[in-house]
C-alpha cells in the first residue's frame, strides 16, 4: 500500500512538472505583456532589461512603451526593432508612429522607426501621429495597458 502511494505521488509530481514545462515553453514565444506570439512580429519587437538583470521581450512598441513608461525606476535599458530594417536600436534614438491604419501587432498600433523620414513616408500612406521617444513614452503612459480590439 505504501509503495502505491509513493508511486501515485511521484507520478502526479511528474505530470505536474511536464505541464509546467510545457506552459513555460509555450509562453517563451509570447509577449510578456499581452501574450501575442512573436512569430510574425519580428520587426516590431521591444525588449527591456530591468535593474535586477532580468529581460522581458514584448511583441511591439505598444506593449514595450507601456512597461518602459510605467516602470521607469525598474528599467535599466531598452531596445526596439526598426520596423523597416529590423535592426535593434535604443528607443531614445527612434521615431514612433501612433495609430496608423497599419496594425502589425497590437492596437492601437505603435510602430518604431529608426529614421524619422521613414516614419513620415509610412505616415503618408497609413496615417497616424509621429512622436519622438520622450513624447511616445509620455503619451503611452497615459493610455490603458491593454489592446483595443
Amino acid at each position: 500500500m505504501r509503495n502505491k502511494t509513493i508511486f501515485s505521488v511521484s507520478f502526479l509530481a511528474f505530470v505536474l512538472l511536464l505541464a509546467i514545462t510545457a506552459y513555460a515553453a509555450e509562453m517563451a514565444g509570447k509577449c510578456s505583456l499581452c501574450g501575442m506570439n512573436f512569430a510574425g512580429n519580428e520587426n516590431t519587437a521591444y525588449e527591456i532589461t530591468f535593474n535586477d538583470g532580468k529581460k522581458a521581450t514584448y511583441c511591439c512598441a505598444h506593449c514595450g512603451l507601456y512597461v518602459n513608461a510605467t516602470e521607469t525606476g525598474k528599467v535599466k535599458a531598452a531596445r526596439a526593432r526598426d520596423f523597416i530594417g529590423g535592426e535593434w536600436m535604443t528607443p531614445d534614438s527612434m521615431t514612433f508612429l501612433f495609430k496608423s491604419s497599419a496594425t502589425p501587432a497590437c492596437a492601437p498600433s505603435w510602430i518604431a522607426f529608426g529614421k524619422k523620414k521613414e516614419a513620415e513616408k509610412f505616415q503618408k500612406g497609413f496615417g497616424g501621429t509621429i512622436y519622438n521617444s520622450a513624447e511616445a513614452l509620455k503619451a503611452r503612459a497615459k493610455m490603458p495597458k491593454g489592446m483595443k480590439m
